[in-house]
């Protein structure tokens, strides 16, 4: 296995993106760190993983504090070779006139700043390891104006812009920094029109087992994804 004894940090494990990352890590033979912002969020991670090595990590990392916690937390655990960063839910909360502060405070702290915060706090621990990469997910809520998803559309934006920055900052070095933008539906379980988390995790192993940096990576399905460098994912 490739990524044996690779130590991967996976955002988002207990949604449909960051759980399909974080099974085909496991699976290519990683261990897995998995931050959730609590407890419930814990127990569906060891209902779902079960035996394999995957440590759910309970905080808010879009608190500098949380954040700090984070980094203690992966000083114990072992130095980490990849991330992947799959940080925000969904919003369609309707338009931006009218919004009341607290709704864009909710959807930025969990969409930007829980971005900005993990890359200003795990970038450094990455510096460090040999052919180490992050990368961070985007999706489609920065590029088209959908009804009500005023908040998301503006908190998008500025990790689109961040996500620029990293590309920009780790040009050279260790780290390869990487932007996978996701342009189809993903969940857990097939059906029609969507492409299975498991299918889709192919994506993120390849990018971290591969020597593309500073790209934006689109994903629009299993067919149509590509990465130079990297083993086929189909």
């Amino acid at each position: 296995m490739m990524m044996e004894r690779s130590k991967v940090v996976v955002f988002g494990a207990t949604g449909n993106v960051g759980y399909g990352a974080a099974m085909a890590f496991l699976e290519a033979g990683a261990e897995v760190l998995a931050p959730t912002r609590n407890d419930a969020g814990a127990a569906r991670l060891r209902a779902a993983f079960g035996e394999a090595p995957l440590t759910p990590w309970v905080g808010d990392v879009s608190d500098p504090d949380g954040a700090l916690q984070l980094r203690d937390a992966i000083a114990a655990w072992g130095p980490i070779d990849h991330v992947f960063a799959s940080i925000g839910p969904w919003w369609q909360g309707g338009a931006l006139s009218g919004q009341p502060p607290a709704a864009w405070q909710k959807v930025r702290r969990m969409m930007l700043d829980g971005h900005i915060q993990a890359a200003s706090t795990l970038l450094p621990l990455l510096a460090e390891r040999p052919a180490a990469s992050y990368t961070i997910v985007t999706g489609m809520g920065a590029h088209h104006t959908v009804p009500d998803t005023s908040l998301l559309f503006i908190a998008c934006g500025g990790v689109l812009s961040l996500a620029k920055w990293m590309r920009h900052e780790t040009a050279s070095g260790s780290v390869r920094a990487n932007e996978l933008l996701i342009g189809c539906r993903i969940e857990k379980e097939a059906r029609p029109g969507v492409v299975p988390s498991a299918v889709f995790g192919r994506a993120p192993v390849a990018i971290a087992e591969g020597t593309v940096r500073g790209e934006v990576v689109k994903y629009d399905g299993p067919d149509a994804f590509s990465l130079p460098g990297a083993r086929a994912t189909k």
